[in-house]
């Protein structure tokens, strides 16, 4: 997955000259948290609604330059989802403005990086479960494929490190045959490290 296929085309955007009011009222309308500035259509900053904080009251007498972060972190269209998502991360910011060519074509933000998460893993909104296995070997793996798939079908699949047990196989499968799959998967040898649910979400109170 690349930013082009997350990111928001033609972004909102103000001007350095621009009062603050003009920024605030334009992420307030739509609902935003980051504005671009653009100086005759090149990109030299963004102003963000945490930026603007110190400012309030005073939105109408102080200039969008005045605040703005100058030379942003930026991506290209192209730029893998994981790499984004990296830099938003390791520079503890909210958004990336989106540039091909010099021109600024789009923006993608954290929550458009929650919106990938929940597409690669899957979604217990839709009555299905996912099913962690502790594995290691791309062998291991196609096996237990090859098993899930003479059990109930399979939604989705993937694989992430996590630091404890290290590599974990994921797959998603339907509510109604999660028991018969975690269950043939352990008699098969394999380890399952989890039975993720819906209702596993739910508060208890």
């Amino acid at each position: 997955m690349i930013v082009a296929q997350l990111m928001t085309q033609n972004p909102v955007t103000v001007q350095p000259n621009d009062p603050l009011e003009c920024a605030y009222k334009k992420m307030k309308t739509g609902r935003f948290r980051q504005v671009p500035v653009l100086d005759q259509g090149k990109l030299i900053g963004i102003v963000t609604d945490r930026d603007m904080r110190q400012y309030l009251g005073h939105l109408d007498r102080t200039n969008v330059e005045a605040v703005m972060s100058p030379l942003p972190l930026s991506v290209c269209p192209a730029t893998p989802v994981e790499q984004a998502a990296q830099l938003l991360v390791t520079n503890k910011i909210g958004s990336l403005p989106v540039v091909e060519s010099g021109k600024l074509v789009g923006i993608i933000t954290a929550s458009d990086m929650l919106h990938a998460l929940a597409a690669i893993l899957g979604s217990s909104a839709d009555g299905s479960v996912r099913i962690d296995l502790d594995v290691t070997g791309s062998g291991e793996i196609s096996a237990a494929i090859s098993l899930l798939r003479t059990v109930c079908p399979v939604i989705c699949m993937g694989t992430y490190k996590r630091r404890a047990e290290g590599q974990i196989f994921y797959v998603r499968v339907g509510n109604s045959g999660a028991e018969r799959a975690a269950a043939a998967l352990e008699r098969y040898g394999f380890k399952v490290l989890a039975v993720h649910r819906e209702s596993d979400l739910q508060s208890t109170n």
